[in-house]
């Protein structure tokens, strides 16, 4: 490695892959990526609050807000019984064994990390201009 070669940091390259998400497919179910607003819907219906919902049913949600069209979506996310419910169909239809949310689960904390990092500053960003001049 020569001396003018630049490390990216870990949070560094989480920025890059939170700003170039694409469709994946994960587990059969083809996931579009995090966005400020499936961010929000997830926010709305409190999928981060402690004793709100079970694990299976946080990353069905999850699933659910990145597989389904968006009409779908916004005909139940802003009345949480309705948003529930459609998740719970969502199980149903696609889910057969709680296992098969473990790919899906594993995709929602990447998807997550990336995009939050992707969201704020390095905390150790590289500098591409180089050291400052001395006066």
């Amino acid at each position: 490695m020569s001396k003018n070669e630049e490390l990216q940091t870990d949070d560094e390259a989480l920025r890059e892959i939170g700003f170039t998400s694409r469709p994946s497919i994960t587990a059969g179910i083809k996931m579009r990526p995090m966005t400020a607003l499936s961010l929000s819907w997830m926010q709305r219906n409190q999928l981060f609050e402690e004793g709100i919902g079970d694990l299976l049913q946080k990353t069905a949600a999850f699933a659910f807000l990145h597989s389904e069209p968006k009409d779908r979506i916004q005909s139940v996310v802003n009345d949480r019984a309705e948003f529930r419910n459609a998740v719970d169909d969502w199980i149903e239809k696609n889910i057969g064994f709680h296992t098969e949310l473990e790919p899906l689960s594993e995709m929602m904390n990447a998807a997550m990390e990336a995009y939050m990092a992707s969201s704020t500053k390095a905390a150790h960003p590289s500098d591409s201009k180089g050291p400052e001049p001395k006066n």
